[in-house]
């Protein structure tokens, strides 16, 4: 039996195969080992992954997070659930996991849009380019963050309709003078931002959000598109950024020659299941 394992924005997902069926599937907080020690993933696990999950032999782990690029983060994980299985195990990016879970064996480009973004330029079985992300501050064009980064500052600037803005410091039970604090003086204020992000979605139909997606995502093929030659080879998405706002996608995907193949999903689990039942022996 193998243990897949995909973290995502919200959640971590895992499933349990063995030959050509699926055995059994879980939800977890999430684990990131960009804010969590070796100690508190292991202990997040543990308490948090049913017992069943605990009591079978697996001949490999699979899993697939965000931060894994970096050895040491890849490491932590590894050590990790290295004890808790006594398996071997492979860490490996989001950015494979959407890219085998969306692709499976074809040629493309892959593209993760969700609190955070990324892309790459995938061969069928690895990726063969990528462009570095470069986190919220530097990069993540595309993603709810940024959005929501672009959004806040527009309405401390008077730019926002009068009514979202309003809406927003509503619903998030803050106003124009606690901004600068959360995004200044808290901790991981991309978690702010995405939530002011995620809230947009309320306001899908609103000329001004439309107006404002649409260049966030142009960003992302501006920063993170154009530098593969993309042209003739099909391009996936994955994430809630690509789910929730996918005929706006679509429409800036057109804009640059190519298209958005249209099963876009919160998560690649289910095409990453699909990849591991096929290929036994990656």
């Amino acid at each position: 039996m193998r243990l897949i394992v995909e973290t995502g924005s919200f959640v971590t997902e895992w499933a349990i195969i063995d030959q050509n069926q699926v055995i059994g599937m879980a939800e977890t907080e999430v684990v990131n080992p960009l804010l969590q020690s070796r100690r508190e993933i292991s202990r997040l696990v543990r308490l948090t992954l049913p017992d069943s999950f605990f009591h079978i032999k697996y001949e490999k782990v699979y899993y697939y997070g965000v931060g894994c690029g970096v050895e040491q983060r890849k490491r932590s994980v590894e050590a990790s659930l290295t004890t808790q299985f006594r398996a071997s195990v492979i860490v490996d990016t989001s950015l494979l996991a959407a890219a085998r879970g969306m692709l499976q064996d074809r040629e493309g480009i892959a593209c993760v849009l969700g609190n955070a973004s990324g892309s790459c330029h995938y061969d069928g079985h690895d990726i063969v380019e990528s462009v570095v992300s470069g986190g919220y501050v530097l990069g993540d064009e595309g993603s709810a963050t940024v959005l929501g980064e672009m959004f806040i500052a527009d309405a401390l600037k008077n730019i926002a309709p009068t009514e979202m803005s309003t809406y927003f410091f509503d619903h998030l039970n803050t106003s124009v003078e606690n901004v600068h604090q959360l995004v200044y003086e808290q901790p991981h204020p991309e978690k702010f931002l995405a939530s002011v992000g995620l809230l947009l979605k309320d306001w899908h139909q609103h000329p001004y959000t439309q107006s404002l997606v649409k260049d966030n995502f142009r960003k992302f093929f501006e920063r993170c598109v154009k530098q593969y030659s993309y042209q003739g080879l099909p391009m996936c998405a994955v994430g809630h950024m690509a789910h929730d706002f996918l005929p706006l996608l679509r429409e800036v995907a057109k804009e640059y020659g190519t298209d958005i193949e249209e099963e876009v999903t919160n998560t690649p689990m289910k095409g990453l299941v699909k990849y591991h039942l096929e290929h036994p022996n990656v």
